[in-house]
């Protein structure tokens, strides 16, 4: 009888360590919306236990919980279908983007040999942020183009550059992070220039018309300063492709 009372105590524990996970996170639900991001958000900041870490990639038990909070279909479920509104999915796009700056900030953290705590974590968020930002800004210009009386004005067509050049700046942020590139392990590199190869070209498809110069400055002073041999294979393939975009047709 103890014995049958001990296994069932053992089963008990082992069930409630394996649910523990699954009753934090609304893993349960299909796609996470803005209001979910805000939920998760508090509970990894706020009620992670003392001396746990926050979900991440390399741990069976959480690393669900880091795929779906990086999973694209999130946002694009919602803001690819047309049946919605343009400003209502601008409007939803705008809260995804709030959401993810919070998240940036949770697990940007180093330690005492400044290595990055959550080194892959950081990089998959930004990258995930970076695709969220081609889509946020796009409906956002195209509201504004919608909306407004003449869109050909030169006060529309100075607000939408002006959006351009913020987003491109933003992407800038992302390569700022070649000054920091010795607290990346070599597989964090690989991820984190896997990022430059993707997604700014991404940038550059939707935005054919944007200052490109801005992105070219900053990838030049990046490749200086970069003592990664793939980093700075990344960031030549960037600056070889902004050539070819400027180049005169």
């Amino acid at each position: 009888m103890k014995h049958k009372i001990a296994l069932f105590i053992l089963f008990s524990f082992m069930l409630s360590c394996g649910n523990g996970v699954e009753s934090r996170f609304p893993m349960e639900k299909r796609f996470w919306n803005p209001e979910d991001y805000k939920e998760v958000y508090r509970e990894i900041r706020f009620n992670t236990p003392e001396g746990e870490r926050y979900p991440e990639l390399k741990n069976p038990d959480t690393a669900p919980v880091f795929k779906k909070l990086i999973d694209r279909q999130n946002y694009m479920a919602v803001l690819n279908d047309e049946q919605l509104g343009l400003s209502h999915r601008n409007e939803i796009a705008s809260n995804f983007f709030d959401e993810f700056r919070s998240y940036s900030d949770v697990y940007y953290s180093t330690n005492r040999q400044d290595k990055f705590v959550y080194g892959m974590e950081l990089v998959e968020l930004y990258k995930f942020g970076l695709d969220l930002q081609v889509y946020y800004f796009k409906l956002g210009n195209e509201n504004i183009l919608k909306e407004s009386d003449d869109p050909n004005s030169s006060n529309t067509r100075r607000v939408i550059k002006s959006n351009e050049t913020t987003l491109l700046k933003n992407y800038n942020n992302y390569l700022d992070y070649v000054n920091k590139e010795d607290g990346f392990s070599e597989q964090e590199i690989k991820a984190f220039c896997e990022g430059i190869d993707t997604a700014f070209p991404k940038l550059f498809e939707t935005f054919p018309n944007s200052n490109l110069n801005i992105t070219k400055k900053k990838a030049e002073l990046m490749l200086n300063k970069t003592k990664n041999d793939l980093v700075k294979s990344s960031l030549e393939q960037l600056l070889n492709s902004i050539d070819e975009r400027q180049e005169p047709k």
